[in-house]
């Protein structure tokens, strides 16, 4: 049987054995869940082997992702930290999309454990009776909670409801902790996502995330000092789309602390793109304890939680951040001293005096891009072939030519004048055929997808890979560029003002790659996004001649003398340039 097929028969399976169970629960009948475990291999939560039967696409139609368990326990460990049992045993905690009920279970077992060292009688009742809440809109992840806790409890879990939070009436919560899940507004139906508008305009429009609605709606349901303590994804800190929620956030709650992953892989199926949030009901406006993890953090699991826990901050950078600092446009935290130095840089806006190109998209690089000795052989016509570079051919001021070639078939105006190359690109007429702005016919076959202005890539231009590890800035006559290559091109009105050479110079500066950094998309792998619409807004310096001089005479240590020019410039002291530095490594 194809093994996609027995998946499937599987995944049935399972279900039917789960519902079954279930409603042998509810009944009262004999129930044998060791049997159930036994025979599924379940060797710690069932959802385990649920979420290894789902698949992949099906999780990513829901947006659901659960949650490695140790990033569970910290967030389940940071709620029940303050709170105070005997001042308030009916506390209500609400998991609002709960899946296969990691935080509810882990809840549950905190909690009793808590409870019966205070003497407090049948505490596993009291527990799923009165303080354990949860709901979700997979009708098997309920049910699959709903046995664990039955399990563990001997109480019928009936706070576990099958429903939609977004959508349905809910009472008021002490705390709402989870793993909401991220899902863009084109993937939902056009009949749901404008219900959602209805409902939560205020942070859900455009191409804003489905989470964003989980987090307006749960700090809406806490009651005053409730606490919400969600892992989701770090989006939200920047994307243009989450400005509603930010504002939202500022406005209604006080946000306790912030662990950003960073980019960094901590534990093997979570993702890097991630941050825990922990927000207090409460419109005091304290400095948000903020922790970022750094790259030895990879893998280290755990021990960056106790890490966390115990203040020695081994494997993240922490610092305080004034809450009134964060800006709607865009979160940023940095350091009282980071902030500093950043306000220590002034001149005016790249965008004023440069313009900003994206490199060309082909729409099917094996029709257009060879070797330029394959090229030759084959006879291609020779003004069509233009030197091909991407990315990775761009180092710090230069760039390393490649052995391809792109054929640049905006130029051809005659088929019959260029039959070798329409005979090579003919070869995948009917993928090129099959490019959206063909079907609409905008583009002729043979025609690049966006070939761009000819003369940007003729002319001199600084051009920059849109993701790197550090700033990469070159120098460029004549090269092609691939998309994944941005362009800077000096407006005709500063050229006898400024050059590409010092343009170049300050960008590739460690204090201009601090610069760039604090306010980039952090990737994975310690990479960053280099996208115009953030490079585009920093600051460049009036024009300085040592620094042109130091780039046309390009040394080992050219970064190093551009740097100090820099810093005498802006007047960075030594510390500040050390602070800098750490952000270069």
């Amino acid at each position: 049987m194809h093994k996609t097929l027995w998946g499937i028969v599987m995944l049935e399976e399972f279900k039917k054995d789960v519902q079954n169970l279930y409603h042998d629960i509810i009944n009262s009948n004999n129930v044998d869940i060791k049997s159930f475990k036994s025979k599924w291999n379940v060797e710690t939560f069932i959802a385990d082997v649920y979420q290894s039967l789902c698949k992949k696409e099906l999780r990513k139609e829901t947006g659901s992702f659960y949650t490695p368990i140790e990033i569970v326990e910290f967030m389940v460990d940071k709620a029940l930290d303050e709170i105070d049992i005997n001042k308030n045993l009916n506390f209500k905690v609400l998991d609002p999309s709960c899946g296969g009920g990691y935080f509810l279970i882990l809840f549950y077992e905190k909690l009793k454990e808590r409870m019966k060292s205070l003497g407090i009688e049948k505490a596993e009742d009291y527990i799923i009776n009165n303080n354990i809440f949860g709901c979700d809109i997979d009708e098997y992840a309920v049910m699959i909670t709903f046995i664990e806790l039955y399990e563990r409890s001997g109480t019928l879990p009936l706070n576990i409801v099958l429903g939609d939070f977004l959508t349905s009436e809910s009472q008021k919560f002490d705390i709402v902790i989870g793993n909401p899940p991220y899902m863009g507004h084109k993937i939902l139906t056009g009949e749901y996502r404008n219900k959602l508008y209805n409902l939560y305009g205020e942070v859900f429009s455009d191409k804003a995330d489905l989470s964003y609605c989980f987090i307006k709606k749960s700090i809406d349901i806490l009651n005053e000092r409730g606490r919400l303590i969600f892992i989701t994804s770090r989006y939200m800190l920047e994307a243009l789309n989450a400005e509603g929620i930010r504002n939202y956030i500022k406005t209604n709650v006080q946000i306790k602390s912030i662990v950003d992953f960073y980019g960094v892989r901590l534990i093997k199926g979570a993702g890097v793109d991630n941050i825990i949030i922990d927000f207090i009901k409460d419109r005091e406006k304290k400095n948000i304890e903020y922790f970022r993890l750094l790259e030895n953090a990879k893998g280290k699991g755990k021990k960056v939680f106790e890490d966390i826990n115990k203040g020695e901050d081994n494997f993240v950078k922490h610092i305080r951040v004034d809450m009134e600092s964060l800006e709607n446009k865009g979160w940023v935290f940095l350091s009282n001293e980071e902030r500093t130095i950043l306000n220590k840089i002034k001149g005016v806006y790249l965008s004023d005096l440069c313009e900003s190109f994206q490199g060309i998209i082909t729409g099917c690089d094996k029709a257009f891009v060879l070797e330029k000795d394959m090229a030759i052989n084959i006879k291609i016509e020779e003004n069509l072939l233009k030197p091909w570079i991407k990315g990775s051919n761009i180092e710090k001021f230069k760039v390393i030519p490649s052995n391809q070639v792109i054929i640049y078939s905006n130029l051809i105006d005659d088929e019959k004048k260029y039959e070798k190359a329409i005979n090579y690109i003919k070869r995948l007429k009917p993928s090129l055929e099959n490019r959206r702005e063909c079907k609409k016919g905008l583009r002729k076959y043979y025609e690049l997808q966006w070939g761009r202005n000819q003369d940007v890539f003729e002319g001199q231009k600084i051009v920059f890979p849109y993701k790197a590890s550090s700033n990469r800035f070159a120098i460029d006559t004549g090269s092609y560029f691939s998309a994944d290559v941005y362009i800077l091109k000096i407006r005709s009105m500063f050229l006898k003002n400024t050059s590409y050479e010092y343009i170049c110079g300050v960008l590739n500066s460690r204090i201009y790659e601090f610069y760039i950094k604090s306010m980039a998309k952090k990737l994975g792998d310690n990479m960053y996004e280099y996208y115009p619409n953030k490079i585009m807004r920093i600051k460049i310096p009036e024009y300085i001649k040592e620094v042109e001089e130091e780039v046309k005479n390009v040394k080992e240590d050219t970064i190093n003398r551009i740097d100090m020019i820099l810093c005498r410039f802006f007047n960075i002291t030594s510390e500040e340039y050390e602070i800098i530095r750490s952000w270069c490594l």
